[in-house]
């Protein structure tokens, strides 16, 4: 089995990865939750050795700008990829927006997420995301929005 491929969380979202024999993983995020609007580039790094019978370590990030919005948020998720019976990958992530200083303690969310070959129905991802408090997407702002710094 391989990471490479189609990915999908409760809430919908999908991710296109492409793991190469190195460890790099490169591919797209679109969300199925907030209001990131379009695809994201994703980037991270894999376990190429991992110990049999356990999970293969992975981590990834998404900035969440692209050519329609930006959240001026990043989102990185670090989890394990299992393939025993059934393959999902399992992780926690951390959604740290721009703040400022005296509110850095208050910019990072963290929350957990399960990956999919399947996506998940249109009435399970809305029923996921009713019961959701916070997601590893943001709320995001059009370019015409954005004020630069």
């Amino acid at each position: 089995m391989t990471i490479t491929g189609d990915w999908y969380n409760e809430y919908g979202s999908h991710m296109r990865i492409t793991a190469d024999p190195t460890g790099c993983i490169r591919g797209t995020y679109v969300s199925g939750a907030g209001h990131a609007v379009g695809s994201y580039p994703l980037v991270g790094r894999y376990e190429t050795a991992a110990f049999p019978d356990h999970g293969t370590p992975l981590g990834r990030t998404v900035a969440w700008r692209n050519g329609k919005t930006d959240a001026c948020s990043v989102t990185s998720r670090n989890g394990q990829y299992y393939a025993d019976g059934g393959e999902r990958i399992c992780v926690t992530w951390l959604l740290t927006a721009s703040a400022t200083e005296a509110n850095t303690w208050e910019a990072t969310a963290v929350g957990q997420d399960v990956f999919t070959r399947e996506p998940p129905s249109r009435e399970q991802a809305e029923r996921r995301l009713r019961q959701a408090g916070v997601t590893s997407h943001p709320h995001t702002l059009s370019l015409d929005e954005v004020t630069p710094v």
